[in-house]
């Protein structure tokens, strides 16, 4: 009597069990999904910010093809994130036209 209990309880007991464990295991892997997905729209968010202020700064001192050492140190270390969080775009180009530029010392750096 009491292993036909024992059984009973096993066969009704053990499958809902299992099935709750699957459900919150389900639960979790979309969780998981969801949060890489609004990673990606950070990342791309952030690149694109990056990519703006990069171009800003370049079209601020392009006329004058001088630029302020303190500012060059900030845009590399600028374009440095960007390429770190994927950023290959038409930067790079900008950085080999920055480079041609006269650097105004400073007695900030």
């Amino acid at each position: 009597m009491l292993e036909n209990i024992l059984k009973a309880v096993i066969n009704y007991v053990v499958p809902l069990i299992l099935g709750y464990c699957v459900s919150r295991i389900k639960v979790y892997k979309d969780k998981l999904k969801q949060e890489k997905q609004n990673e990606n729209v950070q990342n791309m968010a952030l690149l694109t910010l990056l990519q703006s202020q990069l171009t800003n700064t370049y079209f601020v001192y392009n006329e004058l093809k001088q630029i302020p050492d303190y500012i060059l140190k900030n845009w590399i270390n600028l374009l440095k994130v960007y390429e770190s969080l994927g950023g290959n775009d038409y930067v790079h180009t900008l950085e080999k036209k920055i480079k041609t530029w006269e650097i105004v010392k400073t007695d900030i750096l």
